[in-house]
């Protein structure tokens, strides 16, 4: 009887270990199988996310190429606004389940303070890296990061060395041999600027600097800066008074004061700006003499066809983070010149 009792009690122990064992396990495939699943779901957000964030690209090279058709590859100022101030076209679009925006950084001049806005930057209103000569980026670098006059000079010097090949002006500190004792060496480039983040390669210029100079560097473009898209800052580091340049800005942003909006003034010819200027506020002499100065050196265009912007995409909330990209469009060509995902 008593052996009976045993055989029946290991019996019902084995039986309730076995359906423990079973429990366990189903448990531990259903959480596989939902990890998986979860897994799964992150990879196909993913991709669409990336999906959405390459629409919002494509759909702002659609526009450009529409409107340089639409403008017949003349800046106006439908095409101005339309390129650089474009809330209906380039806010919230929808692809799917998600949204896309299509923003640039802009910069307050007077208060230093970066903002944002629908459409494209410009990247012919800025000075190229491979073009720009050592006066002009010192005046630049002095201005933007507010370095003395002779500092700033001799990190125009490490820049303009860093592209140039051949005998180097710069000495000791920002010499050549200075990268090749680099706990990691490298030498430099000697070659024109590829990428616009290669100038974090260069000595001097940190994260912190590269950010502030970047609404106004570019390695995009025959050289020649917009007229009616550049920055304040950057024409007077090519050499015009603030005084003058101040004048200029106000003919082309209008009566509102606001640029890219629909009454903004557009320069046709480089070699009017200065009796446009003057037919609106009184010039000086000298002060039309700078303005033609530019003019003789050819460093002016009146119109862009290369454009940067960055896609974003959010997620809805709980569904993790979305996705970004920055890009540069060659509007003739028809083509992504460079793309980086953040």
């Amino acid at each position: 009887m008593c052996i009976g009792s045993d055989r029946r009690g290991f019996v019902l122990i084995f039986t309730l270990w076995v359906l423990g064992f079973l429990s366990i396990l189903a448990l531990a495939v259903g959480l596989g199988s939902r990890q998986k699943i979860a897994l799964l779901e992150r990879l196909e957000d993913r991709s669409r996310v990336r999906l959405a964030v390459e629409a919002g690209a494509k759909k702002a090279m659609a526009l450009l190429v529409d409107d340089l058709e639409n403008s017949q590859l003349v800046m106006t100022v439908q095409a101005k606004s339309r390129r650089h101030n474009n809330h209906s076209e380039l806010a919230g679009i929808a692809v799917g389940e998600y949204s896309f925006d299509v923003v640039y950084d802009t910069v307050d001049e007077r208060s230093g303070m970066v903002g944002e806005r629908f459409g494209l930057a410009d990247e012919q209103s800025k000075l190229n890296l491979n073009t720009v000569d050592r006066d002009t980026l010192a005046r630049l670098l002095s201005d933007v990061l507010s370095m003395g006059v002779q500092d700033a000079k001799s990190q125009a010097e490490a820049i303009i060395d860093w592209r140039d090949f051949g005998k180097h002006e710069a000495e000791g500190f920002f010499s050549d041999d200075y990268y090749k004792n680099l706990e990691y060496p490298y030498e430099m480039k000697e070659q024109n600027f590829e990428r616009i983040d290669e100038l974090l390669l260069v000595k001097g210029i940190d994260s912190d600097k590269y950010a502030r100079l970047l609404p106004y560097l570019t390695v995009w473009g025959d050289g020649r800066v917009n007229v009616n898209t550049v920055s304040g800052r950057v024409l007077e580091a090519l050499g015009l008074e603030a005084a003058v340049t101040e004048k200029l800005l106000k003919v082309r942003r209008g009566q509102d004061a606001l640029e890219s909006t629909a009454d903004d003034h557009i320069f046709f010819r480089t070699f009017d700006i200065a009796a446009e200027v003057k037919a609106v506020i009184p010039l000086e002499e000298r002060e039309l003499r700078q303005i033609d100065a530019l003019n003789t050196r050819n460093v002016l265009s009146t119109n862009s066809f290369l454009y940067s912007g960055r896609s974003r995409v959010a997620l809805p909330e709980g569904r993790g983070v979305g996705a970004e990209v920055w890009f540069v469009l060659d509007a003739l060509a028809n083509k992504i010149v460079y793309w980086y995902e953040k």
